[in-house]
């Protein structure tokens, strides 16, 4: 019940994990995935008449074709839509990069139907300020690190240099250089997301190949004034570098990250989809007492009998 991944259970934009609450987490692990693997890009919009605002919802799983996605025990599999609010990270990074150093830790509404989620369940995460409507008349991305060609490059280059082939073809990314891993369960390791080799794609070198929103240029759409130390480079490296803004860094929760602003607006940002995790077990935070929500626990009981050894585990502690 307890060896499995875990969120770091610490102070986060959203606050401290709170006694009697129930948390959903998807832990880090030397053994996982890289957190790109999991983010949406470009981001999706929200279904049309579908209230996400600090409603998290089970959403049963269909395939394209409308056929309801089974487990490979034959039940119906439920994800979890859950909405990251600006009021605790007022863009879409500042949460991104918290799960990339800490994992994620959501607060659940214990009346909702926990034994209905399992190893194959994933949340389905939304922030109001993630999909960008005007990326047509802004530059790319210096960098789209999910390796999307079109989505980034450097604009006035030449783009006769780089030849069809180049473009559809590429090689397996082998760089595990990261920061944290997003555990992946090898009972949904089938699945589309959780592909753990990524083709590398060259770069875009012209806005003529810029082929869409990327997920990645929130960071550059960040304002320079919300950072909380700003880095001016020095004169001889900005007239050397591709990178000319400041060098920013952020902090939110006990997350500090740094950003390169390009100080354009981010206006044109709209509600939308960006990042689907697997979802490794639950948190129960006991009361002062040593108790937990009990209906909580109750309801993680239940679907821990029902799924087998599909069923997602969980522990108690103090925080």
């Amino acid at each position: 019940m307890f060896d499995f991944p875990k969120a770091v259970p610490v102070p986060r934009g959203c606050g401290e994990r709170e006694p009697g609450g129930v948390y959903i987490e998807c832990g880090l692990s030397d053994h996982g995935l890289p957190l790109e693997a999991f983010l949406v890009d470009p981001p999706l919009p929200i279904p049309d008449g579908l209230d996400l605002i600090n409603k998290p919802q089970l959403w049963q799983r269909a395939a394209p074709s409308g056929e309801l996605v089974l487990d490979v025990w034959g039940q119906p599999v439920y994800d979890l839509l859950i909405w990251i609010g600006a009021e605790f990270y007022p863009y879409c990074p500042d949460f991104i990069e918290e799960v990339r150093r800490f994992g994620a830790s959501r607060r659940l509404n214990p009346n909702l139907d926990l034994s209905l989620l399992s190893r194959a369940s994933r949340m389905i995460l939304a922030h109001p300020s993630v999909l960008n409507t005007q990326w047509q008349s802004q530059r790319p991305p210096r960098a789209c690190d999910k390796e999307i060609a079109g989505h980034a490059g450097t604009p006035g280059q030449d783009e006769e240099n780089v030849s069809d082939e180049e473009w559809d073809e590429g090689e397996q990314d082998e760089d595990e250089d990261v920061l944290g891993r997003v555990y992946e369960d090898a009972s949904a390791r089938s699945m589309a997301i959780a592909q753990a080799s990524v083709p590398t794609l060259p770069v875009a070198t012209s806005t003529a190949r810029h082929s869409g929103p990327c997920l990645f240029k929130m960071w550059e759409l960040i304002p320079q004034e919300a950072a909380q130390t700003i880095i001016a480079l020095a004169e001889q490296q900005a007239e050397t570098s591709a990178i000319s803004s400041p060098l920013c860094l952020r902090a939110v929760g006990s997350t500090v990250y740094q950003y390169h602003p390009t100080g354009e607006s981010p206006a044109g940002l709209v509600p939308g989809i960006f990042a689907t995790l697997p979802i490794t077990g639950f948190a129960l935070i006991r009361f002062a007492d040593g108790s937990v929500n009990e209906k909580a626990r109750a309801k993680v009981l239940a679907g821990m009998e029902s799924r087998d050894s599909q069923a997602l585990p969980f522990y108690e502690t103090d925080r």
